[in-house]
């Protein structure tokens, strides 16, 4: 007999269609979920069987252990893959404060103990999410308080708990973005530390747990407007989770940047191919999307992120400033202008060594070689 019940993740509606369970178990397994539970349309089916089953099921266990555990993950994947270009979602445990809605996202790696601190803190701080905080275009965070995946005490297999069994708060909408962490968790006994850093030396492990970031529309300024919100990026280092509540509230309370964002621009190419470029001109191809960093350019474009050189940064917001290609001469005459006079003819081999190796990684796009 098929059973089913209603999720919504993220904002997406899933039904979920099991076979081989028993009515008690079915209510077992849409408890655990209680706190997503469907409201609206569904987009996509998720096919549970228990036993030997059928062929092609989304998911497949012996019994109700091995289900759940794996209907989590498949929720989840669902989920943030239809969100893909619309939400910011880190690989984070989220927790908020119960009087104001404001939200901590705890980033981590697989290990870093995201769950036990969400599990944690989440019985003194509204529990948001275990595993992926989803933050939309002006900061506000989309709650996705699934269950959670304990680990038993004896064993290395983990078993699903709903956040009701835990007895973590719920978190109450409206929710946003206030703090950024990334939790360091050592194997060694310390005491809890906080340590802010700026978006330049937090960018490469931010990026590494986000989930689609290059797929997201202007997501470099939205991490970077995020970062702004946060008053830095907060590395936590720990041991024991238990130990975190205290520095975790305090650290939600300070008082610090808050939303709205700065404004988004869209990026938009600003040239089509080289044969819309004069002869010996230079134009900005198009990119995903870029911010300034302390003075340089970080450029977003096929998932690759580049920093460029402050002779780079010079050229690249000349020829963003200006919207049009400029002939070799211009872009010569700023460099001159930001770093000061060059010996004769030494700027016009440099810039043009420099504009060779920008277009070579896609950033630039050159006209033809003037005729002799």
């Amino acid at each position: 007999m098929t059973q089913e019940f209603d999720v919504e993740a993220l904002g997406v509606g899933l039904r979920v269609r099991v076979a081989g369970l028993t009515r008690r178990d079915v209510r077992r397994l849409r408890a655990q979920w209680r706190r997503v539970s469907g409201r609206g349309a569904t987009a996509a089916t998720i096919s549970v069987v228990v036993g030997d089953g059928v062929a092609g099921a989304d998911v497949r266990g012996r019994d109700f252990d091995e289900v759940s555990v794996a209907l989590r993950q498949v929720i989840n994947l669902r989920a943030i893959d239809r969100r893909r270009e619309d939400l910011l979602m880190f690989h984070a445990a989220g927790l908020a404060d119960p009087a104001t809605g404001d939200v901590i996202a705890l980033i981590g790696a697989s290990g870093a103990g995201k769950t036990t601190v969400a599990s944690s803190l989440g019985t003194a701080l509204g529990y948001v999410s275990d595993e992926t905080v989803a933050v939309d275009a002006v900061g506000r965070v989309h709650a996705f308080p699934k269950p959670l995946a304990v680990k038993q005490r004896h064993g290395l297999n983990k078993r699903i708990a709903g956040p009701d069994t835990l007895g973590l708060l719920e978190a109450h909408t409206p929710l946003r973005l206030t703090r950024l962490a990334l939790l360091d968790r050592r194997d060694e006994k310390v005491a809890p530390t906080i340590t802010t850093v700026g978006l330049e030396e937090a960018l490469v492990p931010v990026i590494e747990q986000t989930s689609y970031f290059a797929s997201l529309p202007s997501a470099l300024q939205r991490l970077d407007a995020l970062v702004e919100a946060s008053g830095g990026v907060h590395v936590i280092r720990y041991h024991d989770a238990a130990d975190l509540v205290e520095p975790v509230s305090e650290l939600l309370r300070r008082r610090g940047a808050h939303l709205p964002f700065p404004g988004i621009v869209e990026r938009s190419g600003s040239v089509a191919d080289a044969d819309t470029i004069p002869p010996g001109s230079y134009g900005r191809a198009g990119v995903d999307d870029w911010i300034e960093l302390d003075g340089d350019m970080l450029v977003l474009l096929g998932g690759q992120i580049s920093r460029l050189s402050p002779l780079g940064s010079v050229l690249w917001a000349a020829l963003q400033a200006l919207q049009a290609p400029q002939p070799l001469e211009a872009l010569v005459a700023a460099a001159e202008a930001a770093f000061g006079p060059a010996p004769a003819g030494s700027a016009r081999v440099v810039v043009e060594a420099l504009l060779d190796e920008l277009v070579a990684a896609g950033l630039v796009v050159a006209g033809p070689l003037p005729r002799a």
